[in-house]
């Protein structure tokens, strides 16, 4: 069982906000722009030649009105050339209640002063202040009500300038409009005087909640959270059936929430009666593996426990046939990456691969002898135990291992190309006439890469135990091509795909076929009544 990272999903523009530090440019990568009410903005700002407009954006609370404003700014077809915030709230005097409405118009009559300073008079962009946090004036005295929108009324006849003021209930949104138009109607706009904003359509809410995951969780997809498309689209569904009044973002983020976290409690439920954790590598070693590799494999660098993670949306591509559908339905292909199992598929360099069978060819009864390899053409210096393991320390599988941070970026220069165009035809022999051949097994290859490792590890990490082929401790038909064991934490399962066949399907189908082998050990022991596996899979 591996452990569940927590979903990070902020449910509020301040918390979004917080997150990316109050940079909203950020903000773009996962907003999805609501052209509806963008396209109101323009017809506004549009019309701002040499007087400027209040625009109440009214909308219910959590609809989404402060992402758009905030949106509003990095849309470059906006023509607006900065907005301004206002925080009403700091504007309080508890001593003096009066001050807030004189202090906010001294505020916004600051700004227009500061902006005509250092604009150009010819450009066409637009000045927007928002005044946030100030959603009612019911608390205000009517003579100051009165004087601010009288003011208002004076600086915007001479000031191109869009103040935006969100507004959450229809009553307060009916008492300032009063207010205000008892001075002058032209402080708004004729067809536009108020903008009611119902927020994203209902068909982005899946498209929102998947993209704001991922920006929030270091690169994780949905489905690094046992999330599904199912999921998002049966809530979103559910969203649709209901009044435009109660369709709230906001309220659809909250329920992916605890959809993730009533998966999550039923698959804690199996890390109580799982033995141990239990994590499957997949190893790839022609040639071009780590080309392929990347393709099913994530690079997530800045969370290196999970570098090399298999990507469920890649692998799940190829359970759409009629076969492979029956046996994968979303939530148990999701189990078997990273629910049941932490899955990981990565690559180990053809030549590393070879000099770790040259070098330990005896002591792991490998049929081939240093002269025979020499034959060849091994290179004389892959034959010693201590290149091979120099250079097996530079590989995913030992920096994995390890626990060390992964090489960034593709291995181009030096001498990487030519010892793997080397190594190929070897390699191709091997796999030929004893991998996979009639002159042998994989067993004694097997037995090289293990010796290999455990000599590298057994100074530096002697508690790490390993063993070929040996049985699963706690799945009795499962026999890994090379079992770890990290004493008190989990054992890694090592699976070498020594095929020479390159297409990324060939991979998938291997992965996928080890994969089913796993888990219906794992739902065999349900069945006898040990592990209530399949109770979660059919609940999710």
């Amino acid at each position: 069982m591996t452990d569940l990272p927590e979903l990070d999903l902020p449910l509020t523009y301040e918390a979004t906000l917080n997150r990316v530090s109050n940079d909203i440019a950020k903000m773009a990568e996962f907003i999805v722009p609501v052209t509806k009410f963008e396209e109101q903005i323009i017809h506004v700002i549009n019309d701002i030649k040499e007087s400027g407009y209040i625009l109440f954006l009214y909308g219910i609370s959590g609809v989404g009105k402060s992402t758009f404003i905030g949106s509003l700014e990095w849309r470059a077809h906006i023509p607006i050339r900065k907005i301004v915030n206002i925080n009403a709230s700091d504007l309080n005097e508890p001593e003096q209640p009066g001050l807030k409405l004189k202090k906010l118009y001294a505020k916004i009559n600051q700004i227009v002063r500061d902006d005509k300073q250092t604009s150009s008079p010819k450009s066409k962009d637009k000045l927007c202040i928002i005044i946030d946090y100030l959603e009612s004036l019911q608390e205000e005295s009517l003579p100051d009500v009165r004087a601010i929108f009288r003011d208002l009324n004076g600086l915007l006849r001479n000031s191109p300038v869009l103040i935006v003021w969100p507004v959450t209930e229809r009553e307060d949104l009916e008492k300032m409009q009063e207010y205000a138009s008892s001075f002058s109607s032209s402080l708004f706009h004729k067809r536009i005087p108020v903008m009611e904003f119902t927020g994203p359509p209902v068909e982005d809410y899946p498209k929102i909640a998947k993209n704001t995951i991922s920006f929030f969780n270091h690169g994780r997809t949905y489905h690094d959270f046992q999330l599904h498309d199912s999921d998002f689209e049966s809530i979103k569904e559910s969203y649709e059936s209901k009044p435009v009044s109660k369709q709230i973002i906001k309220d659809y983020l909250k329920d992916i929430k605890l959809c993730w976290e009533d998966k999550t409690n039923y698959i804690e439920k199996i890390s109580k009666t799982v033995p141990k954790q239990t994590e499957i590598w997949f190893i790839v070693c022609y040639p071009e593996a780590e080309e392929v590799v990347s393709r099913f494999a994530k690079q997530t660098f800045d969370v290196v426990d999970e570098t090399w993670n298999a990507d469920y949306s890649q692998l799940s591509v190829y359970t759409k046939d009629n076969q492979a559908a029956a046996k994968w339905t979303p939530q148990r292909l999701s189990l078997a990456l990273n629910g049941v199992f932490d899955t990981k598929i990565m690559y180990i360099p053809t030549n590393t691969l070879i000099s770790c069978f040259a070098a330990y060819a005896e002591d792991a009864g490998i049929p081939i002898s240093r002269e025979e390899f020499e034959n060849w053409g091994v290179p004389k210096h892959w034959l010693q135990k201590h290149p091979a393991k120099n250079s097996l320390s530079t590989t995913p599988l030992y920096l994995k291992l390890a626990g060390e941070e992964p090489k960034k970026g593709k291995r181009k220069s030096g001498s990487v190309p030519g010892a793997l165009e080397k190594a190929k035809p070897i390699f191709e022999r091997l796999n030929k006439d004893y991998i996979s051949g009639a002159k042998g097994s994989d067993r004694p290859f097997n037995k090289a890469l293990c010796l290999a490792l455990s000599d590298i590890f057994s100074e530096e990490k002697p508690d790490l135990t390993f063993h070929v082929e040996q049985t699963h401790p706690w799945l009795q038909y499962i026999r890994p091509d090379i079992l770890i064991d990290v004493p008190n934490q989990k054992c890694i399962c090592i699976e070498m795909h020594y095929t020479i066949r390159t297409a990324p399907n060939v991979l998938a189908k291997y992965i996928l076929g080890k994969l089913d082998n796993y888990m219906r050990q794992v739902e065999k022991l349900y069945d006898s009544g040990q592990i209530p596996i399949l109770e979660i899979t059919r609940s999710l």
